[in-house]
């Protein structure tokens, strides 16, 4: 994870390049999660940020549960590992909302993830319900 990816010759249009994901979650064919992790308020470039929007809403259009955290760390040493589960969120993106918006209270990505899962399962199990009566 230290030896740099170099995008060189990736340009598209002569300014649009290739954009990494720092983390992605995909569970069981019916939630994906994606993180992106940022020092101290280091922000998220327009061109990732509108990258990850754009693959919540897709996820969301064919009937997947989606979401996106901007978290941030403050380990200024490049030789210790950033636990990715205690970095603060400071922003959400919901494919159901289609808004990026701050967390309602502070929270870790570990507290995120689990939030959005029980929300995840609790959305499942009504639209399966409706399903039935439906049938």
């Amino acid at each position: 994870m230290k030896q740099l990816i170099d995008f060189k010759g990736l340009e598209v249009d002569g300014y649009i390049y290739p954009t990494d994901i720092d983390g992605l979650i995909e569970y069981k064919d019916s939630e994906y999660i994606l993180f992106e992790v940022k020092y101290g308020s280091a922000e998220v470039p327009l061109g990732q940020k509108l990258a990850i929007q754009r693959m919540i809403d897709d996820f969301t259009k064919v009937g997947k549960q989606a979401v996106a955290f901007v978290c941030e760390h403050t380990v200024r040493d490049a030789d210790k590992p950033v636990v990715a589960a205690w970095c603060k969120v400071r922003e959400i993106y919901y494919g159901k909302e289609k808004q990026w918006r701050a967390p309602d209270n502070e929270i870790t990505v570990r507290e995120a993830v689990d939030s959005f899962q029980r929300y995840s399962k609790l959305v499942t199990q009504t639209k399966q319900r409706e399903e039935m009566r439906e049938e």
